[in-house]
């Protein structure tokens, strides 16, 4: 008999953090699921560490070489088998109940919902909050994705073959692309219930971050112009993104660079835009606490 759910985590040397989201997993009081896990090239001991985990639900698909979190999320959603499809990254974790609560939501919902996602507890700095999507709609979803959708969405497998497979030609914000696909055609339903543990890391690579920004904007420019000056808004912010990341190294000459691209699409930044520079420049929060990010560093 085939499964209800299946769980993918795509994972690349996170051999301290694999064992404890597996384990969320397998803690789940619904238990009628598989958990396929992608190992993308790792080296270190991230797929002894899966080995040792004796439970017949897992299967372990690994990639000869390292290919990126789309390409690995891909392949184990190319292997899922079950109803529905659950993402989880590999640093985070799930609460027990998170996979009844989704599948209990989307198997009574309206004919336009057939994915969901929940608040979640967000980790930085050793200091954590419960966290309340805001963006669930198409367009606000544009200025940033904070649904989490890592390791918060749930979704109707057959969404596959309408929204399509995660785009490997991001870098960074294949999970936000996909759900704005998803987005432009139904609606979000959200569990207002912390379902998930977030660990967040503000830092990363800012070359990353850049050439994913690159891609992005290339993207959806020509879809924004619906929404008029709202582009002009969305386009901005993402090159203050770029800017951001390059103040964690100071690195005079790229946050020059995309400050005034950012300026020139849109001058008029919010405070806590601003506030994100800032912040990333010194290496912690100073003045305004509202600075937001994206939460992947370059392992997954």
């Amino acid at each position: 008999m085939l499964p209800v759910v299946s769980v993918i985590i795509p994972v690349y040397n996170r051999s301290d953090t694999i064992a404890q989201s597996m384990e969320s997993v397998l803690a789940q009081t619904f238990k009628d699921f598989e958990l396929i896990i992608v190992d993308d090239g790792s080296t270190d001991r991230t797929r002894e560490i899966i080995r040792q985990v004796n439970d017949d639900r897992i299967q372990l698909i690994s990639h000869d070489h390292n290919l990126g979190a789309a390409s690995a999320r891909n392949t184990g959603m190319q292997a899922a088998v079950g109803k529905y499809i659950a993402w989880l990254d590999s640093d985070d974790e799930w609460l027990p109940e998170k996979l009844k609560a989704q599948l209990d939501a989307l198997e009574t919902s309206a004919p336009d919902q057939k994915a969901s996602c929940t608040f979640y507890e967000r980790i930085e700095r050793n200091e954590s909050r419960i966290y309340i999507p805001q963006h669930a709609d198409y367009k606000k979803l544009f200025l940033g994705c904070d649904q989490a959708p890592g390791s918060t969405l749930f979704f109707d497998r057959t969404l596959l073959s309408d929204i399509g497979l995660v785009d490997i030609s991001l870098v960074r914000y294949e999970d936000w692309d996909w759900l704005l696909r998803y987005c432009s055609k139904y609606r979000l339903l959200t569990i207002e219930m912390p379902l998930a543990r977030i660990h967040y890391s503000p830092q990363r690579s800012p070359a990353i971050v850049e050439a994913s920004a690159l891609t992005f904007v290339s993207k959806y420019s020509e879809e924004l112009r619906q929404f008029g000056l709202y582009r002009s808004i969305v386009i901005s912010r993402r090159w203050m993104e770029v800017a951001s990341y390059y103040a964690f190294e100071h690195d005079f000459r790229k946050i020059f660079q995309y400050l005034i691209k950012a300026l020139l699409v849109f001058p008029f930044q919010p405070l806590n835009v601003w506030a994100w520079l800032i912040n990333n420049w010194f290496g912690k929060k100073v003045g305004s606490i509202f600075s937001k990010g994206r939460k992947r560093s370059e392992r997954y």
